[in-house]
């Protein structure tokens, strides 16, 4: 246990190459002595083999001595040499001198040693004793029996040296066979406790962070490889945190802009479509807006105040909450004493809990929005937002403006159109008719002839009868109006109308788009489509009329009236009755065009005149 906890504080790699290496040099030993063990047992094996030869070569030798020791000298010399000599060739066999420990007081090799002298003290001599003087066979032979059993027992002592490295054999491969797995399970075990549940910490903490914990942290503080690393990994789950807290507050940051940049879209999407639905800023338009600005900028009180072109003085236009007299003149008393001056260079103005942003567009200053707060704003202001809402309120206001210029305008148009008309025609007809009248009564004064008088009074009656004719013509003019927004729409319903009430066939041909025309065109348009046609139902005496209406690439519109009827004379045009003729031109020349009247082929009329689109 101490080793290990030496280990512990170790680098990894030491710690794995220092158990490696135990662990190679166990088993190294191990085999080791294995080996040697097998070595050993092999030379004993060997020296048993040799051992029990000495002892059957023992009794060759005393058995040759028996046998030769009656025969011929060179015979019996012979036989007991060769028998001797191979006795003393195993006794100094290698195998069997290995087997002999080394120890000097080694009882196998004491056993040896006393055999050796045996045979070269006592049986190699008496055997060559036997050879000179055979009657010492007796004394060999008496001899031999004592010098096998110490033969004997040598072969026993080397089986029973055989025998215990054979039990120490198996006790080391036994001894292997346990220590082997034994120490595989605590090497396993140290591992798992030094690296694979250090590991398993720092995955489980990774984890942890994939799901959004930053809070984990490794509680490895081993001074190794594991320890550097679970050190560095707590280092970034710490960058990790920061970075992520940061990153969360820059996504609040932009979802908060972008929800209040939604707002002000939709806020100035909101106060568009409010104009839009009443451009003359009729009714409480201007008080919606200022409600919904208000809502916005979460202000207390809200007020318009519109400026003189001279830029020095202003007045209270429209406020929300509506205020009352007493209200609006300390609204005002206070916006005076807050603001002094108009500084057309600064687009919103701050003081006190009031704030006021100029109404202007590129050219001129409208007005002023004022709000006033409960208590003083302390976030910064939007003034991309003022700068919109400025603009939206100035556009507003100046198109309004300009719209009601137009109404006037064109009222005074319509006016002057109108006297024009009335000079020009009933004014001519009722002076013919107040002449007639001066006339007839000189004449009656005279006391002219019968004829005379009559001939004053028809013509009296005629002046009369044309500036009726007229008034009526005049009247019906200046009643027409379009039925629809859609120009295609009016033009079709005029048409069922004229064929309604005359029975008159018609053929439309019309390119026109609605947008393609302004609204006072469409009116001047109309009212000659009307008195074109009313010619036609008169006087033309026609079937059928064509009637064309297209824009060619000069971005002109053509419009053309023909008819089969039976025509117009030169001479005609100048006949009393025919007034809408007249008419035709007047609004022709509103519309900056010049009107023709030309025959059709073979029969009838051709009203043709051409102006400029809206564009």
């Amino acid at each position: 246990m101490t080793l290990l906890k030496t280990l512990q504080g170790k680098k990894l790699f030491f710690q794995f190459a220092l158990l490696m290496l135990i662990f190679s040099l166990g088993i190294t030993f191990t085999l080791f002595s294995i080996f040697l063990l097998t070595g050993q047992s092999s030379n004993k094996g060997s020296a048993i083999n040799i051992s029990g030869s000495l002892r059957m070569q023992s009794y060759v030798v005393a058995l040759t001595v028996a046998e030769y020791a009656t025969r011929e000298q060179e015979q019996r010399t012979k036989a007991i040499t060769r028998a001797v000599n191979e006795f003393e060739r195993r006794l100094n066999s290698p195998g069997l001198v290995k087997a002999i420990p080394n120890k000097p007081n080694d009882s196998l090799r004491i056993l040896y040693h006393e055999i050796y002298s045996d045979f070269y003290g006592m049986l190699k001599p008496m055997a060559e004793q036997v050879i000179e003087n055979p009657s010492t066979e007796a004394k060999f032979l008496n001899y031999v029996p004592s010098f096998v059993s110490k033969v004997d027992k040598f072969v026993f002592d080397i089986e029973q040296s055989l025998a215990v490295q054979m039990t120490w054999l198996r006790i080391g491969l036994i001894a292997t066979c346990i220590l082997v797995p034994l120490l595989g399970a605590v090497f396993l075990i140290y591992f798992q406790r030094v690296f694979f549940l250090p590991l398993q910490a720092l995955a489980d903490v990774a984890s942890a962070v994939r799901k959004g914990n930053f809070t984990v942290r490794s509680n490895y503080k081993k001074e190794n490889e594991l320890g550097v690393l679970a050190g560095s990994f707590n280092y970034m789950i710490e960058d990790l945190s920061r970075l992520y807290e940061s990153l969360e507050e820059e996504v609040k940051r932009k979802t908060k802009d972008l929800d209040q940049r939604n707002k002000t879209v939709n806020l100035l999407f909101t106060l568009r479509s409010i104009f839009s639905s009443s451009p003359t800023l009729q009714g409480d338009t201007l008080a919606k807006a200022l409600a919904e600005l208000m809502h916005y900028i979460h202000g207390n009180r809200i007020a318009l105040f519109l400026v003189s072109d001279d830029l020095d003085s202003y007045r209270l236009s429209t406020a929300y909450p509506q205020l009352n007299d007493k209200a609006k003149k300390e609204f005002l008393q206070n916006l005076k004493s807050q603001f002094s001056s108009a500084n057309q260079n600064k687009l919103a103005e701050e003081s006190g809990n009031y704030l006021r942003i100029q109404v202007k567009d590129a050219s001129r200053l409208v007005g002023y929005l004022v709000i006033h707060f409960e208590e003083t704003q302390e976030e910064p202001r939007d003034y991309r937002l003022f700068e919109s809402v400025s603009e939206i309120f100035a556009t507003a206001l100046i198109n309004a403006r300009k719209r009601e210029e137009g109404y006037r305008l064109a009222l005074y148009e319509e006016r002057s159109t109108i006297a024009r008309e009335l000079h020009d025609s009933i004014a001519q007809s009722l002076a013919f008719s107040k002449i007639q009248l001066t006339r007839l009564s000189l004449g009656l004064k005279e006391e002219l002839p019968k004829e005379q008088l009559q001939e004053i009074v028809n013509e009296l009656r005629t002046g009369v009868s044309t500036a009726y004719t007229q008034l009526r013509e005049v009247l019906t003019a200046f009643r027409l109006k379009p039925t629809s927004a859609d120009i295609r729409q009016s033009i079709h319903k005029l048409l069922e109308e004229f064929h309604e009430r005359s029975g008159i066939e018609y053929n439309l041909k019309n390119d026109l788009l609605d947008f393609e025309i302004n609204a006072n065109k469409q009116v001047h348009l109309i009212h000659i489509l009307k008195e074109a046609l009313t010619n036609v139902e008169k006087h033309s005496r026609a079937s059928k009329v064509n009637v064309s209406l297209s824009i060619d690439s000069d971005n002109f519109i053509n419009v053309s009236i023909a008819d089969n009827g039976k025509g117009l004379q030169p001479a005609e045009r100048e006949k009393k009755g025919h007034f809408g003729l007249s008419i035709m031109e007047e609004r022709a020349k509103a519309l900056d065009a010049e009107i023709n009247f030309l025959p059709n082929t073979p029969t009838g009329l051709i009203v043709n005149f051409r102006f400029r689109t809206a564009n």
